[in-house]
């Protein structure tokens, strides 16, 4: 694995230098926004999975929702730690353990706009210069990136994880 930190997502082309603090956290609630939306448009299309490959609306909603929650205590733990490394989330060990089996179309939309206000409210609260703070973004991601990165980082799953349910609302119609 390169210890580089990516500067371009080669699937959705998201970049991350072009986000800063200004555009970060509008960017991550219109995302959100836009993900309930799908999720309310699906109706009960969004607990089916297109194909065994490809999670279902839901899935990708309790997902996100977990991404965020990560992020945010990353965030947190690299402004009170220099240079710790973050947790991986074990993304596909939680959905194949069926740790969203129980999310739903009510709870998840409401879930995901609690998630976005509190990485929202902790962006928002960080000290001057914090952005620039180290981290190693977790052991199994393991490259050098900062807070501010980490904050784009959340963007980029927020919009990336919001074509991928679109992609999926689109197949179920």
């Amino acid at each position: 694995m390169s210890n580089a930190t990516p500067s371009a997502c080669p699937e959705c082309g998201f970049v991350w230098e072009h986000i800063n603090r200004e555009n970060v956290i509008p960017g991550i609630n219109d995302a959100v926004t836009s993900f309930i939306d799908v999720i309310e448009a699906a109706g009960d299309m969004a607990t089916v999975r297109p194909n065994p490959e490809r999670w279902s609306i839901v899935e990708y909603g309790g997902h996100l929702r977990d991404v965020l929650i990560s992020i945010r205590e990353r965030i947190i733990l690299a402004s009170v730690v220099d240079k710790p490394a973050g947790m991986p989330i074990y993304r596909d060990e939680r959905v194949n353990l069926g740790f969203y089996s129980l999310d739903s179309t009510d709870d998840v939309p409401d879930e995901l706009g609690m998630a976005a206000g509190l990485i929202s409210k902790t962006i928002a609260t960080l000290p001057d210069g914090f952005e620039s703070r180290p981290v190693i973004y977790s052991p199994v991601s393991n490259f050098d990136t900062t807070i501010m990165w980490m904050a784009a980082q959340a963007m980029h799953e927020c919009e990336h994880h919001l074509a991928d349910v679109k992609k999926n609302l689109e197949s179920a119609q």
